[in-house]
């Protein structure tokens, strides 16, 4: 009898380590050799049949909806791209959905978006909660991983003037933010201070070594005493290592990253860099443990590759 082979979404052009985590999160769960399946060309999916774990942010090219029937999705941890949804919820694609519901939504936002046409539905949560932390490391010090990073003013030629015109104050609210979170940091008097970016150069690492680094970057992450950081798959994992976590909310006003954010904000702790002055170190207590979560979504992974005995 001949099965299907497993795999797991790669991203071969993204300079964002935390979609390697989620493809590190996705192949430990795994537990076997996998297939790794372009995210971004799923329609054209060249490979065996492959079934495939369907988690993460949906996407840069919404033209290449909905995938090749060669892969039979698990739809779990899934993330709807506001500025895609009208390519991806075109009636093939809603019949796409419909024919692998239920779709397990990562966020309340993508939830709700797919229910309002038809689509069964619930909240799965992200696959980086069921990270593990193996290893007894010692703890210390504070780990700065890319937590005011998008607030950063950029030029570029598209809409330059009106960029320009939005420059100064963009820059001056950056910097304001920045001051706070350095004043913040400097009374915590951390033993260790480390200050790591999730965004890499894509011409200076290649595929295998930007997973590397996400390994890194968890190892880091699992090793420090506290995580401050506005990247979800930093938040995310570091709330599953047992890391405490500030989520920095400055600059994150827009539709793409508050959609992301309906949720999963319930396992870390969330504030902007004006409450750090008030803040308590014993206060960093996320609304919910992950641990259920956890159990929930490692019980639909094992429940669909079951199928295959």
């Amino acid at each position: 009898m001949i099965t299907n082979h497993r795999g797991f979404l790669s991203y071969p052009k993204s300079n964002n380590l935390g979609d390697y985590i989620q493809s590190i999160a996705a192949k430990e769960l795994i537990g076997k050799k996998s297939i790794g399946a372009d995210r971004e060309k799923l329609n054209i999916y060249p490979g065996p049949s492959l079934n495939l774990i369907m988690n993460g942010w949906f996407m840069e090219n919404p033209k290449n909806w909905p995938p090749s029937d060669k892969i039979t999705p698990l739809f779990i941890s899934f993330h709807l791209n506001p500025i895609a949804e009208k390519q991806m919820l075109s009636l093939s694609g809603i019949e796409y959905f419909k024919k692998h519901e239920p779709i397990g939504c990562r966020d309340i936002y993508t939830q709700n978006i797919l229910a309002k046409r038809g689509i069964k539905t619930y909240f799965s949560g992200c696959l980086t909660l069921t990270l593990n932390n193996n290893k007894d490391h010692k703890r210390e010090g504070i780990l700065v991983l890319s937590a005011l990073d998008r607030m950063m003013p950029k030029l570029t030629i598209n809409n330059f003037f009106i960029q320009l015109f939005k420059f100064s104050n963009k820059y001056w609210q950056y910097k304001n933010s920045k001051r706070r979170l350095e004043i913040f940091i400097s009374e915590q008097k951390p033993s260790k201070i480390k200050y790591k970016s999730q965004i890499v150069d894509v011409k200076k690492f290649s595929e295998k070594e930007r997973f590397f680094l996400a390994q890194e970057q968890l190892d880091i992450i699992s090793k420090s005493e506290l995580v401050i950081t506005s990247r979800i798959h930093s938040a995310l994992p570091a709330a599953s290592l047992g890391t405490k976590v500030i989520f920095l909310t400055d600059g994150l006003d827009h539709i793409n990253q508050k959609s992301r954010l309906e949720g999963l904000s319930d396992y870390f702790y969330c504030c902007k860099t004006t409450d750090l002055s008030k803040l308590n170190l014993n206060e960093i207590i996320p609304k919910k443990s992950c641990k259920e979560i956890s159990k929930d979504l490692i019980e639909k992974v094992n429940q669909f590759f079951s199928k295959e005995e």
